[in-house]
């Protein structure tokens, strides 16, 4: 058997619910509410609409749920559907290694492979902390970088061989089964990191979540004896050889290693995850501005991947999306300096085309600094100076963002960014969203799963009473 192949499927069939420490189990729980959250929040997106008129109508005799309308499909559109909605908004948690990934895009497969083989909120919570093993193990392994560089191959090419092992996981396929599930999903979906480069589409949001389809579909035809290539990864014309990027797989958590989800950060801010310091930054000096009319000019100092990501490219000056304006530093930059925040309603709005924000953007740089590339990946710290028009320079630094997992979340401020997208695009009202929220705290004892995805559903009866109460 292939050496990755063999070394992820050693560690997938071995590993269980019950040998989950308990704060890992905790731990997926909160990061599993916060993608429940975001994929609320994207309720009425284009792709969310797209993906679930796709999944409308097709039948399965073992179906799974979509999120927001509550329709049963197939697990692998539902995979897509759920998947989309999660990373829509730029909002779900972020791992960073030698490669960035956001694990909670495995969700999305975790939910359909349970639910399509009756599973229970105890399956999901295992097929979660695999997928975040798989996923940010290929991220620490330099499996996403070719001769030290990035690579040319989006994170959905890595993303696929975790959904595929989540998928066969959750479905009990045997080990020989699940080599093959990984083996028929790697060779035949790739992702190329256009996806994400100059003015970016719609696909940014949806690419990993299609590899969570792939992945569960692939699984589906290695449960009913389908075969994929032999030496996928190290065989004379596998992956190694076609992309030259070449890597190990390292110590899975567990058995004394930590387990990889409690390094995930989540995201206060729904923009790309190398500017979440740089808003808190300007937030922390914005007080000390007496009119941004007296802005001369703001620099950034932040890490290759800031500025390879969400700063070189002209677009990320004038982007015409929402999904260029979340990877953009000098826009979202602009509008914690003008609003005092950041928020969805800023996108909703497209205030990335009004003409104070890209005159306020003109007047931001953003380049490497060596105290910030020390520090990356373990700390995303960013330095940012701004100048007014009498000369004064204000200075901050600020590298632990709030989410990240050395200053986690307050379960109040979880709870809140949770209820903020239920409510809002969601449509949940209060009491809707506080059932959700008690049952996704205690998801290991949920046994219904579709009952519980059904809970994502917005009542319109009820939030009818509670508008003209009687």
């Amino acid at each position: 058997m292939d050496t990755i192949v063999e070394a992820i499927v050693d560690y997938a069939t071995t590993l269980s619910y019950d040998a989950l420490p308990p704060p890992v189990i905790e731990r997926a729980k909160h990061l599993i509410v916060d993608a429940f959250g975001c994929a609320l929040g994207a309720a009425s997106s284009p792709p969310a609409a797209i993906a679930t008129a796709i999944a409308a109508g097709v039948q399965s005799n073992t179906p799974a749920t979509v999120m927001v309308t509550g329709i049963r499909t197939s697990p692998d559109l539902a995979a897509f559907a759920n998947g989309s909605l999660v990373r829509y908004l730029d909002y779900n948690d972020t791992y960073t290694g030698r490669g960035t990934v956001h694990p909670s895009d495995m969700l999305a497969a975790a939910l359909a492979a349970a639910e399509a083989a009756n599973g229970d909120g105890r399956a999901v919570i295992l097929g979660t902390v695999l997928g975040y093993e798989v996923l940010c193990n290929l991220a620490d392994n330099g499996a996403m970088q070719r001769d030290g560089e990035a690579s040319v191959w989006d994170q959905a090419t890595y993303g696929i061989v975790s959904a595929a092992t989540v998928a066969a996981k959750l479905l009990g396929l045997s080990p020989e089964q699940m080599a093959h599930a990984i083996s028929l999903a790697i060779s035949s979906h790739l992702a190329m990191i256009q996806i994400r480069t100059g003015q970016i589409s719609h696909w940014k949001g949806c690419a990993v979540a299609n590899a969570s389809r792939n992945g569960v579909f692939c699984a589906q035809l290695a449960a009913l004896g389908m075969t994929g290539p032999s030496h996928i990864f190290d065989g004379s014309r596998g992956f190694f050889q076609a992309t030259g990027c070449t890597f190990e797989m390292l110590p899975f958590g567990g058995k004394g290693s930590e387990y990889r989800i409690m390094k995930a950060r989540i995201k206060p801010y729904p923009a790309g995850y190398f500017s979440q310091s740089a808003i808190e930054a300007v937030l922390e000096l914005r007080p000390q501005i007496p009119d941004m009319a007296r802005i001369r000019k703001v620099h950034l100092e932040t890490f290759p991947s800031g500025l390879r990501i969400m700063g070189s490219d002209e677009s990320r000056w004038r982007p015409e999306t929402r999904e260029s304006a979340d990877h953009s530093l000098p826009f979202v930059m602009a509008m914690a300096l003008l609003e005092g925040d950041l928020t969805v309603r800023h996108y909703d709005e497209e205030r990335y085309r009004d003409a104070d924000v890209r005159a306020l953007m003109k007047k931001i740089s953003v380049a490497v600094g060596e105290e910030s590339v020390r520090a990356w990946p373990e700390v995303p710290l960013n330095v940012l100076h701004i100048e007014l028009d009498d000369g004064q320079e204000l200075v901050t630094r600020v590298a632990h963002h709030l989410g990240h997992y050395s200053r986690p979340m307050s379960p109040a401020q979880e709870d809140a960014k949770f209820r903020t997208m239920a409510e809002g695009s969601g449509g949940l009202s209060s009491s809707q969203a506080s059932r959700l929220l008690q049952q996704l705290r205690n998801l290991e004892a949920v046994v219904n799963l579709n009952d519980l995805m059904q809970l994502t559903r917005p009542d319109t009866q009820e939030r009818s009473d509670a508008v003209n109460p009687n």
